[in-house]
């Protein structure tokens, strides 16, 4: 069976999206924990928030990066359940994408409006690519092994 083209490009956006999102993660630990040194002489709950939140941000960052990783391997491999989660996630995306834009909306930054925008429309476009009718149709060709 035969990759599509679609599927090679999307598998390797997942897999540079996951990575940077990896990357933000160990900056995110780094920035806690900058804060916590920087305000641990005057406050110790401050620090303690600024290093929490550090733990907590980087965590989600790096099992964010980590499932974008897992589900464009998947995806690359034309696993069907991989097609599905992926679906799921993106819509996700677009719910946080949507959330980004009302805000930058509101706080009037061209910056933040810029990348949600963009990020909304690359989700769209994938969101597109996996539910049409030729994309679904390779997934179930290869679940059967055709």
């Amino acid at each position: 069976m035969e990759r599509p083209l679609g599927v090679t490009i999307l598998a390797a956006g997942m897999i540079f999206a996951g990575l940077a999102s990896a990357a933000s993660g160990v900056l995110i630990f780094f920035a806690g924990s900058r804060g916590a040194t920087a305000a641990a002489p005057d406050s110790g709950a401050v620090a303690a928030f600024f290093a929490a939140l550090g733990a907590a941000g980087g965590i989600l960052a790096l099992a964010f990066g980590a499932l974008h990783v897992l589900l464009a391997i998947g995806i690359y491999q034309l696993r069907r359940l991989a097609r599905i989660l992926t679906i799921i996630l993106f819509l996700l995306i677009a719910v946080g994408a949507c959330l980004g834009l009302a805000a930058a909306l509101l706080s009037r930054s061209h910056v933040a409006l810029l990348w949600n925008v963009s990020i909304l429309a690359v989700d769209l476009l994938a969101l597109w690519y996996l539910v049409g009718a030729e994309t679904k149709e390779v997934f179930s060709r290869a679940a059967r092994g055709v």
